[in-house]
């Protein structure tokens, strides 16, 4: 990586990145630590690791995400914004809105006191768009059809960001299913494979969009830095429709396992949400599996077509899928995880 700043006009760039002690976002800050920009962290008061981060020399600066005063002098330097935290679960709808529509309100509206800013982008998700019930990949001019209150959520956030449209160049980016190195939904994947066994949730024929977190990293600092982006929205993926049943064969290969394929009934997959949901308002936090997760484990098809944003930017996908899951799974097993 260069330890080099990138610089215009003699001054270095600078990227402001919420949500990079995650897992897409740290991808993120190591793609723009790579480009040469200087990166600013921005985290919630409450959060003390610096998580994905800790190795990279960037600052961490500690703020309420809801309030604009407060963040405005933080960004009064900022060359580009890169806003990717939000909520992923929660319990109830208000506490989506306040995670993913009211973070991202109060930081467009202290976006409009930096004096520097060149590019601002939202990462959404393909739930806005909904899923493809016959499996036509959804694209950029699809109505919004969220069927869970994420993913309403975020089109929410996104209706924000076109208000502010005028006044900002924003982009929007929907991400469809990430996957790579420090994810946790994948790992179970691979988890109840070596168990001996290859669960599938819905149909056999189901099929999904992916992107390498490492290119989603690239594609989101392409969006940034790219002339003509500003007031779009895009799609972003690997260019390929991915087979579920094809992600079990490979993960299956790199294990050296034999696993029983099982198909778990629809009623069963919606008790255990009901059940886990239920603990999860006995012990105040959200489940990992609830009544809205199964709706988009059960949809038929998760797909989009991200040509335009390749056709616009020049962006190209580097990692395919066999390279994808056999680094995930090495990263898992040199970290502990498997």
């Amino acid at each position: 990586m260069s330890t080099k700043s990138a610089v215009f006009g003699g001054t270095p760039i600078n990227i402001i990145i919420t949500g990079a002690t995650g897992f897409i976002g740290s991808h993120a800050a190591e793609e723009a630590h790579r480009r040469g920009l200087r990166v600013t962290c921005l985290v919630r008061p409450n959060r003390r690791d610096p998580g994905w981060v800790r190795k990279l020399p960037v600052e961490i600066r500690a703020v309420d995400h809801t309030d604009p005063r407060a963040l405005a002098p933080l960004l009064l330097e900022a060359d580009y914004i890169l806003h990717v935290a939000g909520v992923t679960k929660a319990r109830t709808r208000e506490e989506y809105r306040r995670g993913n529509v009211d973070s991202t309100t109060s930081l467009l509206e202290a976006a409009l006191h930096a004096p520097r800013l060149k590019k601002f982008c939202f990462v959404s998700s393909l739930t806005v768009a909904g899923p493809s019930i016959d499996g036509t990949p959804v694209n950029d001019a699809s109505p919004p059809a969220p069927i869970t209150e994420y993913g309403r959520s975020k089109q929410e956030a996104e209706e924000v960001c076109r208000r502010y449209t005028g006044r900002l160049p924003i982009v929007v980016v929907r991400p469809p299913a990430v996957y790579g190195p420090r994810d946790r939904d994948i790992l179970e994947m691979f988890r109840w494979i070596k168990r001996g066994l290859a669960p599938i949730v819905g149909s056999r024929e189901k099929t999904l969009s992916l992107i390498h977190a490492a290119d989603l990293g690239s594609a989101l600092l392409t969006a940034l830095e790219s002339a003509n982006t500003a007031g779009k929205t895009y799609h972003v993926s690997d260019g390929i429709i991915h087979h579920y049943t094809e992600l079990l064969e490979i993960s299956a290969d790199l294990l050296q396992a034999h696993p029983l394929t099982l198909s778990i009934p629809d009623p069963f997959v919606y008790a255990s949400a009901a059940l886990a949901q239920g603990f999860s308002t006995l012990l105040g936090k959200p489940a990992v599996l609830n009544i809205e997760k199964v709706k988009d484990l059960l949809a038929p098809h998760w797909v989009c077509d991200g040509s335009r944003f390749v056709r616009e930017t020049g962006f190209k996908p580097r990692i395919g899928i066999q390279e994808g899951l056999a680094s995930t799974l090495e990263w898992y097993r040199t970290n502990g995880w498997l």
